[in-house]
Formats: structure tokens, C-alpha cells, sequence
């Protein structure tokens, strides 16, 4: 992928930031991942120039309502567009087989049944086994269980032909056991909920999440070669936060630190 579309960088409560979701973006299309928590998806994605004639996939991380209920929303418009014959490219929605169904049925009870005829023919929800490998894009992503202890969950590691590898782990911190997915990425995508220096007052791992710290440790350990963090608390505001976070990760590990604003991108092309 070239470029990398922040659309959101705050966790479920964020009120300063959209909550975390992204769009990968490439010669052969792109990839949505997660929708936020409602309708502002649809703002983020015309504030960053995105129409929803080009989207063709979207990945949903787990069902958390701050990930998958701006995918209903984008289920919803994408379907008028098909009703309306603005579109004919399908609408594949990738995610883990319980959370399928769990979102066709929000669907079901919450669009028109117009709406959801859709749903199913020219919106597809396509359900993603532990170790499933897909073409995106003109990339090869491998879905994996993250073995979350809060919610199934899933994350994926994405492959150019050019060897490009890019890893998302959810917004959890990684367990042990996708530890391989890690080894020597040259992105990983990582939530940092807050300072580990002030875990004792967000008390982060009550809520299964991570620190900077620990997310920067992690990332060393694998020899990842970019990291960015998100899925952050908002009470620092957006210059403090970038500086800050910044600088906590750098102690800790050497490779590039990105702590993105909403709507940032960032070119993933670029050596570094």
C-alpha cells in the first residue's frame, strides 16, 4: 500500500478525536478498517477525499461499538447507492463469522427492507478464519484471532508484491501468540492508550489496553521497522499528545514513531 488515511485516532469515548479507524490505499484500490462508532465516518470520509463509489472493502476489527457501527451507516449509503444505479462494484465486508452475523442482523432490524435487499447480492459480508489468507487490493492479507480476552477479535498482516508488510493487531496489546506476525514488519499498527507514565491514572489495563511504552518495547522485540500508535485517550490535546506520545516511544525503541491526528497520512512508500 502507498499511503496510509487516518480517519480516526481516539478510543470508544474520545470526544477531542474519531474513533480509530483507517483506510490503506493503493494502485489496485484500498482497505477499510473499522468504521467508528456512527455517522461521522461518513464526515471523515469526505473531509479525506474518499467517496464511497471506491469502496470496495472493508475489514471490521471486532464488535465493539466504537469499530463496527459507522460499518452500518456505510452499509446504509453504499446501499442507496446501488438502489439508486450510482455503483455496481460489490461491497465485500470482511470480518470473523460471529461478528457477520451479528452485523447483517443490526442491518436487518435497522435499514429499510429495501434498504437490505442489498445485503447479501451487492453487499457481501465475507467471514475470515483464524489463518485465512485473501487477495486485497493486489495484496496478500493473512486474517488472524488476536486471542483478545474482552471480545473476539481479529487483526491481519498484509503483504505487497514488492514484500511491503503492514500489521494491525487490533486495539489490544498483542498477545504472545501472533508474536510471528510482528517479526521484522515494516509497519505495525498498535494501540497506545495512554502515557505509561501516567498508567496509574488511566489505568489502562483494567480496560485491555496498553501503554506508549509497552507498545514501543513490543514493536523493538519484533525489529519492526515503522510504528504507529492510536486508539488513544483524549484528554491530551492533539499537539501534547503527538510530542509527548512521541517521545515516550523513542526511549523505548528505535525504529520510526508516528502518532497520527485525525484525517494525517502518511506515505508508506517512503524509506526510512
Amino acid at each position: 500500500m502507498e499511503r496510509l488515511i487516518v480517519l480516526g485516532t481516539g478510543a470508544a469515548n474520545a470526544l477531542r478525536y474519531y474513533n480509530t479507524c483507517f483506510m490503506l490505499q493503493g494502485p489496485q484500490g484500498g482497505l477499510l478498517v473499522d468504521g467508528g462508532g456512527g455517522n461521522g465516518i461518513l464526515v471523515q470520509l469526505e473531509k479525506a477525499g474518499l467517496s464511497l463509489l471506491d469502496l470496495t472493502d472493508i475489514f471490521v476489527t471486532h464488535q465493539h461499538i466504537d469499530h463496527s457501527l459507522g460499518v452500518i451507516w456505510l452499509v446504509r449509503m453504499v446501499s442507496s447507492l446501488f438502489l439508486r444505479e450510482k455503483r455496481s462494484d460489490l461491497l465485500r465486508i470482511h470480518c470473523h463469522t460471529r461478528l457477520s452475523e451479528k452485523l447483517r442482523a443490526i442491518c436487518q432490524f435497522t435499514l429499510s427492507e429495501k434498504q437490505f435487499s442489498t445485503v447479501g447480492t451487492s453487499i457481501r459480508f465475507m467471514p475470515v478464519q483464524d489463518g485465512e489468507q485473501r487477495v486485497i487490493a493486489g495484496h496478500t492479507v493473512t486474517f488472524f484471532n488476536t486471542h483478545s480476552r474482552k471480545a473476539e477479535q481479529f487483526g491481519f498482516h498484509m503483504e505487497s508484491p514488492e514484500g511491503q508488510r503492514i500489521v494491525c493487531t487490533g486495539d489490544e496489546p498483542c498477545q504472545p501468540a501472533c508474536g510471528h506476525y510482528l517479526e521484522s514488519a515494516d509497519w505495525l499498527f498498535h494501540e497506545a492508550f495512554c502515557l505509561d507514565a501516567e498508567a496509574g491514572i488511566f489505568r489502562p489495563r483494567l480496560i485491555g489496553h496498553g501503554t506508549v511504552r509497552e507498545a514501543a518495547l513490543l514493536a523493538g522485540k519484533h525489529h519492526v521497522r515503522n510504528l504507529v500508535l492510536w486508539h488513544t485517550e483524549d484528554r491530551t490535546p492533539p499537539a501534547l499528545r503527538k510530542e509527548r506520545y512521541t517521545e515516550e516511544a523513542r526511549q523505548a525503541y528505535r525504529g520510526g514513531v508516528y502518532v497520527p491526528d485525525d484525517l494525517e497520512v502518511i506515505d508508506l512508500g517512503a524509506k526510512r
